[in-house]
């Protein structure tokens, strides 16, 4: 098994070189490269009142443009309206301009010939998907041919970072090379869908948490890159601009969450390093919050607090793995430890990109998405590194077990030669030594069922007896009665006494009902907690009321005496008796007793009520 493991997991590891060695390497090596239309060709004005129309623009001569300082176009998080102007040069065929950037709301495009408008389109990710020119995830505004230089103004206005990053095709070359981008954004969503069904089988295989929560991880973030690289806007819900605007700000925080939780799971911080875990716990409360109130307020509000949480829970996960490391030297921490520190790389830099202070390119544009690839299945080699160290630490184990019964073997093997010699004198005193066995296994299997706050019977004992009495009032069709007994407000005694003095309530309770109930066959046992039963054979209603209410009042009676102080206490009783057929079994009549005792709660407690037939 182990050998196969290791098989297993060196394909893994191919998988990994093969996944670095696809995303790094990019290569459309048949592909005509298209016009990058950089910064330096690009002129801004900017519009911090939001009053500027087109009309506005071709009219006033003397309006300030300026040359961006970005070879794409990066303002970052921006409330001003963004002109931009730019000249496209002659074109014998019909050609596309790409706006690639998914999440910008509102884009107003002309074309204009000799300082006039010739075509206006009106899209953004705040409109509807369908209303686009060309129905693809990035902006494609499509170009006729000309046999002169056109000047193109775009005026843009979005609560996510303004990114202008511009690329003229040709049409035919357009359509290629997103085919290649397919088969790219095919391979990283094939390897989350891959991770997230094997890990799910494995899940419901071992009902091993940690495994559950890598797959919600994983969902999560595959959402979140498919709502950033405009897909699901595309495919998943291209009627919803409200939503898709606020989708992004929505599932950043899901993922701190996912993240957390699973970190929680996986490093087994509950066990062992409770501080931590709730450290992280606190960082998922707030990603709840900040989830939750992405869907009401505006998302250029939010995303710098879905963005910040992500990183710094990032940060805060990947130190926690290396003192954990180092705490414990497991190999699966370092693997895991590996997977958050190129996972954070990528999300910084996205950030960073998005918040405008890198350059967007396509490392910085995909440095997420790829880090995220290579964190997701070093993530998934640490779950299997985690489940190899838990078969090795149970093979050493069964290893041991098995030299250990082996040595008892050997031993007792020699014992018996010995004893072959001695067979009259060692069996008396085998019998002797069996019978003290026996004695002390009776006491031990008494000692089980004994509940030992309040020296009665616990509740596995109660479970016993109540079906061997129910059976017998069956086969007798004789009535058989059960008393449910709480205390009143006892939780009030262990805050005010301590349970020191809630113990002392309890075992003077118990005896004295105990001395009420003198019967052979009437048992009393602790219940759970605070609660009671008591099992009256051949007892009906009308008699088992009469014992109820003897121990309620013995109860009401009671002066418990503690450190000085006397305590008092009341309790709350239902009881429930009837004869037993193939209908009524031993759970109706805890049923109804259970329902009697929240009707005497309910009636102001210190009370008793019943269920049954008198």
């Amino acid at each position: 098994m182990i050998t196969q493991f290791n098989w297993n997991f060196r394909l893994r590891i191919s998988c990994l070189v093969a996944l670095i060695c696809t995303f790094i390497s990019p290569s459309y090596a048949e592909i005509q490269e298209p016009l990058a239309i950089n910064g330096q060709h690009i002129e801004v004005l900017i519009d911090p009142e939001h009053q500027l129309t087109v009309d506005n623009i071709l009219d006033q001569k003397d309006l300030i443009w300026k040359s961006s300082n970005y070879k794409t176009p990066s303002y970052g998080f921006s409330p001003h309206t963004y002109w931009f102007r730019f000249t496209l040069p002659a074109q014998k065929n019909e050609s596309i301009l790409e706006l690639n950037y998914a999440l910008l709301d509102d884009i107003s495009y002309y074309r204009l010939q000799d300082g006039k408008i010739i075509e206006t389109i009106l899209t953004g990710d705040k409109r509807s998907f369908s209303n686009r020119p060309i129905r693809h995830r990035a902006f494609l505004f499509p170009v006729t041919a000309s046999d002169q230089n056109q000047t193109i103004l775009l005026k843009i206005r979005s609560s996510s970072a303004i990114q202008v990053p511009l690329r003229l095709w040709s049409e035919n070359t357009f359509f290629e090379r997103d085919q290649y981008l397919f088969v790219e954004h095919g391979i990283y969503y094939g390897i989350a869908l891959v991770m997230v069904l094997y890990n799910f089988f494995l899940f419901l295989r071992l009902r091993d948490s940690a495994y559950g929560f890598y797959v919600l991880y994983v969902i999560t973030f595959a959402f979140a890159q498919l709502s950033l690289s405009g897909f699901s806007y595309q495919f998943i819900w291209p009627d919803s601009p409200e939503w898709n605007e606020k989708s992004l700000a929505v599932l950043t925080p899901l993922i701190v969450i996912s993240a957390a939780v699973f970190s929680s799971h996986f490093l087994k911080l509950t066990s062992y390093y409770p501080r931590l875990s709730k450290l992280l716990y606190s960082h998922a409360f707030i990603g709840i919050v900040i989830s939750a109130a992405s869907v009401y307020l505006p998302y250029h509000t939010m995303i710098p607090y879905a963005a910040g949480l992500a990183i710094v829970t990032c940060l805060t996960i990947l130190l926690i793995s290396y003192y954990v490391i180092v705490k414990s030297m497991h190999k699966y921490a370092i693997y895991f430890a590996a997977a958050w520190s190129v996972f954070l790389v990528g999300v910084v830099v996205l950030a960073m990109n998005k918040f405008g202070f890198l350059p967007r390119t396509w490392v910085t544009e995909s440095a997420a998405q790829i880090g995220s690839a290579i964190e997701i299945i070093l993530l998934s080699f640490a779950l299997a590194e985690r489940l190899y160290d838990a078969m090795q630490r149970r093979f050493i184990a069964e290893n041991e077990s098995i030299y250990i019964k082996e040595k008892l073997i050997r031993t007792q093997q020699k014992q018996n030669q010995v004893l072959e010699s001695e067979v009259t004198a060692r069996t008396q005193d085998l019998e002797e030594a069996l019978n003290k066995v026996n004695i002390l296994n009776d006491e031990l299997s008494d000692l089980s069922t004994m509940d030992q706050v309040t020296g009665v019977r616990n509740r596995r004992y109660f479970d016993d007896m109540l079906e061997k009495e129910f059976r017998r009032a069956f086969r007798n069709h004789s009535n058989i009665s059960l008393i449910m007994l709480d205390l009143d407000h006892f939780k009030s005694v262990n805050d005010t006494h301590g349970h020191l003095a809630g113990d002392l309530c309890l075992k003077t309770i118990a005896n004295a009902i105990y001395n009420i109930v003198k019967r052979p066959p009437d048992l009393v046992c602790r219940y759970g907690g605070e609660e009671l039963a008591i099992i009256l054979p051949e007892t009906d209603l009308k008699g088992a009321m009469i014992t109820a209410e003897r121990i309620r009042h013995q109860i009401e009676s009671l002066q418990v005496k503690f450190s000085g102080e006397t305590i008092s206490v009341t309790a709350s009783l239902g009881v429930s008796s009837f004869i037993p057929n193939t209908n009524k079994t031993p759970n109706l009549l805890i049923e109804l007793a259970d329902n009697a005792l929240y009707q005497a709660k309910n009636d102001g407690r210190n009370c008793t009520r019943s269920r049954g037939n008198i």
